[in-house]
């Protein structure tokens, strides 16, 4: 299965648009959120794609309660079995001496809004950039094959 990874879409419509259809054109059954949606009318964008969407509350999530009623959004860190891939989300980078590598297929993290890809054992770290380009200028998210066990980094 192809998992698109996203964060940090800071309400821009434009790109998290771009970036959800960019994750329908390459056949992605899950979308999975790293935090800093931040406005109800975003996560209505991300929810009403049609692919499910797993998303964690970021630092700038400030309407928790709508945001709890439009997705499927919960504090971090979430943990998540999919395609028999353990992953972790958080939205800050977190890994410490409870996150067994050897357990754990993907960990996953925004917040830096800076792409990061590295491996600690069989464990994928990522951090798929910012969707709204804000601090970097960069905009970007991630796609995840659970098969291959590798992640792609993909432009908007």
């Amino acid at each position: 299965m192809l998992i698109g990874i996203m964060s940090d879409t800071h309400d821009d419509l434009s790109s998290t648009s771009s970036a959800i259809e960019t994750m329908k054109q390459r056949g992605c059954g899950i979308i999975i959120h790293a935090g800093d949606i931040c406005s109800p009318f975003v996560a209505r964008v991300v929810a009403g794609s049609g692919i499910p969407c797993h998303a964690v509350f970021g630092n700038n999530d400030g309407d928790k309660l709508h945001l709890s009623s439009i997705l499927d959004i919960q504090p971090a860190p979430r943990h998540l079995t999919i395609e028999g891939r353990e992953i972790i989300v958080f939205h800050e980078p977190f890994i410490n001496e409870f996150i067994n590598p050897s357990k754990v297929s993907l960990l996953i993290y925004g917040h830096t809004h800076i792409k990061d890809l590295y491996r600690v054992k069989d464990m994928l770290v990522v951090n798929p950039g910012a969707v709204s380009g804000v601090l970097t200028k960069e905009k970007s998210f991630a796609l995840y094959d659970t098969s291959a066990h590798e992640v792609e980094f993909c432009g908007i």
